[in-house]
C-alpha cells in the first residue's frame, strides 16, 4: 500500500520507518523545515535506539522519502492511506490542543482518491465525532487507531503491539486498517471511535496510577524492616498486576502520561464527572519533586545553601530525549532557590542545552569532575556511565556530609551502604540479611532488568 504518516515526530516518525520495513511505501509529511532537512539527510530528529539504524536501512529501499505538505505526497501516486501522527501539547487548562489535528484533517478530507484516513494522534473521547461532523464524506474511510508505544521500545512495539485499537463507524475502514497491518499478528479491538479514543486515555491513566501508587508504597516503606524493592518485586509478580511501571522514583517523567491525565481531568470535568482516583493520581506524581528536595535536604543536614550538588542526569530516562515534563525541569529550580550551587552532569546533551536547561548551574562533561568536592549526588537518571560507575573511587572525591540520594532506585544499595556515606532511594533501600526468596520470571523485563525502558508515549 501506499501510505502518508503527517507529523514526523516521535510517533509518526516511527511508524513511517515500521510501514516501510513492513514493505509498504511510505511518504512521511514534515512542514518543519528544519527537522525535514534532518529526515532527508537520513538524521532522526529524535532519540529512540535503533531507528537511525532502520531509517537508513528503509531510506535505501526507496519505500521511504519524507515532503513538506500533504499535497506533494499525491503527486507520484495516489494514496491509500493517511496517517495523522501530529502533536496535542498541552493547552494552557490542561485541555488537548488540537490545532494540529483539525489541519491535518482538513487537508486529508481534500485530497483526491478518497485514501483511508487514521487518526493516530491522541484526542478526547468525542474528537473523532466532531471531526466527522464537520467533514461527513471521511465517515465510511476514517478509523481512529490509537498508539501504545514504549520510548525505547517503539519499533518493536509497533512491529509487534500488544493490541490494535481501531474505531471506526464502517466496516470497511477497518478492513483497510487491517490490510495495513497484515504482517502484525496481536488481538485486536474494533469500537467506535469515540471509545477508541477512551481506551488511550484509560491506559495512560492506568499506567499513571501505577506509578504514583509505587512511589506512595516507597513512602510507605520508609521503616526500616520494609524492603521497597522487594516489595515492588512480590506485588508484581501478581499476573493480575505486574511489574509495567510499577516502580517508584521521580514520577511519570514522560510528557505523555502527564498531558494526557490532564487531557482526560479536564474532559471528565467538562462533562460532570467526578475523578477522585485520577485526581489522586496526579496530585501524588506532582508531590514527587517536592519529597526528592525533602529527602536531601535532610540527608545533608537540613539545609541546602551553599551546599554543592551534583545533579546526575536531567532527562527521565537515558532512552529518550524528551525533556518536556522531565522531573528535573522542576527539581533544579527548587534546588537553586533553596540556596544550593547546582552541578550537572548528563552525557545526552551539550553543555550549552545543559545551561539553557539550568541558567545557573554549573554544566559538567565528566562525571569525575561533576562530583568532585560535592557534598551530595542526585541520582535523577539512571545512565549506564552511572550505575556501573566505581563508586567508591566517586564517593571518596566528595565532601563530607557525603550524601547520594538515588531518586531512580538504579543504583545497587548492598554497595553503597559499604560505602562512608549516606545513602538514601525512595522508600527504604537498606539491604536486606537475605535475598528475596522468589525469583522473578525470566519474561518479565522489569523484574530482571530495573533500568528496562518503560516509558509510555
Amino acid at each position: 500500500m501506499r501510505a502518508a504518516v503527517v507529523g514526523q515526530g516521535y510517533v509518526g516518525l516511527t511508524g513511517a520507518v515500521a510501514l516501510a520495513q513492513q514493505g509498504h511505501r511510505v511518504v512521511g509529511v514534515e512542514q518543519d523545515r528544519e527537522r525535514l532537512a534532518c529526515l532527508r539527510a537520513g538524521e532522526p530528529p529524535v532519540l529512540e535506539p535503533g531507528l537511525i539504524q532502520q531509517m537508513t536501512a528503509v531510506l535505501r529501499t526507496g519505500r521511504l522519502e519524507f515532503v513538506e505538505d500533504l499535497a506533494d505526497a499525491m503527486v507520484a501516486d495516489p494514496l491509500d492511506v493517511v496517517m495523522i501522527c501530529v502533536g496535542t501539547p498541552p493547552a494552557a487548562d490542561g485541555s488537548a490542543n488540537l490545532s494540529q489535528v483539525l489541519t491535518a484533517i482538513e487537508e486529508s478530507a481534500e485530497l483526491a482518491g478518497a485514501p483511508l484516513v487514521v487518526l493516530k494522534s491522541t484526542v478526547p473521547p468525542g474528537t473523532s465525532d466532531m471531526l466527522l461532523a464537520e467533514y461527513p464524506e471521511l465517515r465510511q474511510r476514517f478509523v481512529c487507531n490509537p498508539e501504545f508505544l514504549n520510548q525505547g521500545s517503539a519499533l518493536d512495539d509497533w512491529q509487534a503491539p500488544a493490541r490494535i485499537v481501531a474505531g471506526a463507524h464502517h466496516p470497511e475502514a477497518v478492513t483497510v486498517l487491517r490490510d495495513l497491518y497484515r504482517s502484525v499478528s496481536c488481538p485486536w479491538v474494533t469500537s467506535t471511535p469515540a471509545t477508541a479514543e477512551m481506551i488511550k486515555y484509560a491506559s495512560n491513566a492506568f499506567l499513571a496510577t501505577k506509578i504514583s501508587f509505587a512511589n506512595e508504597l516507597a513512602r510507605m516503606c520508609a521503616a526500616p524492616d520494609l524492603n521497597i524493592d522487594h516489595v515492588i518485586q512480590g506485588v508484581g509478580l501478581d499476573p493480575r498486576i505486574g511489574h509495567a511501571l510499577l516502580r517508584p522514583g521521580m514520577g511519570h517523567g514522560a510528557s505523555c502520561l502527564p498531558k494526557d491525565t490532564a487531557a482526560l481531568f479536564h474532559w471528565a470535568a467538562g462533562q460532570g464527572i467526578p475523578t477522585p482516583l485520577l485526581d489522586a493520581t496526579v496530585r501524588t506524581d506532582a508531590q514527587q519533586p517536592a519529597a526528592v528536595l525533602g529527602l536531601l535536604r535532610e540527608s545533608v543536614g537540613g539545609r541546602l545553601r551553599e551546599r554543592e550538588v551534583a545533579v546526575l542526569g536531567v532527562r527521565h530516562e537515558p532512552w529518550s530525549d524528551d525533556l518536556r515534563s522531565a522531573p528535573s525541569r522542576v527539581l533544579l529550580p527548587l534546588l537553586q532557590e533553596q540556596g544550593a550551587a547546582v552541578r550537572v552532569w548528563d552525557p545526552g546533551l551539550t553543555p550549552d542545552e545543559l545551561s539553557h536547561l539550568a541558567p545557573s548551574a554549573t554544566p559538567h562533561t565528566a562525571l569525575l569532575t561533576a562530583v568532585a568536592g560535592a557534598h551530595a549526588i542526585l541520582v535523577l537518571t539512571e545512565w549506564p556511565q552511572a550505575v556501573e560507575a566505581d563508586w567508591a573511587d566517586l564517593t571518596a572525591r566528595m565532601r563530607e556530609p557525603r550524601v547520594v540520594v538515588d531518586a531512580k532506585n538504579c543504583l545497587p544499595p548492598a554497595l553503597l551502604h559499604r560505602l562512608p556515606v549516606v545513602y538514601r532511594g525512595i522508600g527504604n533501600r537498606r539491604p536486606a540479611p537475605e535475598p528475596a526468596t522468589t525469583e522473578p520470571s525470566a519474561n518479565d523485563p522489569v523484574a530482571t532488568d530495573p533500568a528496562a525502558p518503560q516509558t509510555v508515549v
